[in-house]
């Protein structure tokens, strides 16, 4: 069923309908959430908030642009409001000891103990980004938006969304390097980011 088809049923009072609205964006608001704030716990929390947020301000939705991306608009907003009210810290370097204290019978097989590294590395490396590299790096990559949508979320016009993503790229190039090596090149970082997402 279409958004605004539910979106109507919601407005109308059947508040069942917004059930379906909520599974077919929490991984979305999810995502967006985990890249800001860097903690599952807070993400879940601020995934609940941002769909109370968009129940309570459903009447307020202009149907000539997405849903989609008010939800995800909503969902940085809330996000980085949070994270300010936190005054969180920086991120936690990789740990390069931290692998080497993986115990050789774990019991998980080499190619899923280089899997987890690649994915800790790649995550460390997004997580490492500025915000506002970090966050349009997980709206285009991450979470498969256009650059018409993530303007649309960010407020950004299409040059600067373009240019940050352009920059992320080259930053991710630079803290990869060292794991896949210096052939390493904004293809293959952006492949890495999308294959090993939040």
């Amino acid at each position: 069923m279409d958004d605004i088809v539910l979106i109507r049923k919601c407005l109308a009072g059947e508040r069942e309908a917004f059930e379906p609205l909520v599974a077919r964006y929490k991984n979305l608001v999810y995502g967006i959430a985990l890249s800001i704030l860097h903690n599952k716990d807070e993400a879940a929390d601020v995934t609940q908030e941002v769909f109370l947020k968009v129940w309570a301000n459903l009447g307020r939705y202009n149907p000539e642009y997405s849903f989609k991306t008010w939800v995800a608009r909503i969902t940085v907003n809330h996000s980085i409001n949070v994270n300010q009210k936190h005054m969180r810290s920086a991120p936690v370097a990789w740990d390069e000891e931290a692998v080497q204290r993986i115990p050789t019978g774990s019991g998980l097989p080499e190619e899923e103990i280089l899997m987890k590294e690649e994915q800790d590395r790649v995550r460390s490396a997004v997580e490492s980004l500025p915000e506002m590299y970090r966050l349009v790096v997980t709206l285009f990559h991450q979470q498969s938006l256009s650059y018409d949508e993530i303007c649309q979320i960010t407020g950004y016009p299409l040059s600067i969304v373009k240019n940050r993503l352009y920059r992320a790229r080259k930053m991710l190039c630079e803290k990869l390097r060292a794991y896949y090596g210096n052939g390493v090149g904004e293809e293959e970082a952006s492949w890495a980011v999308k294959k090993h997402g939040s």
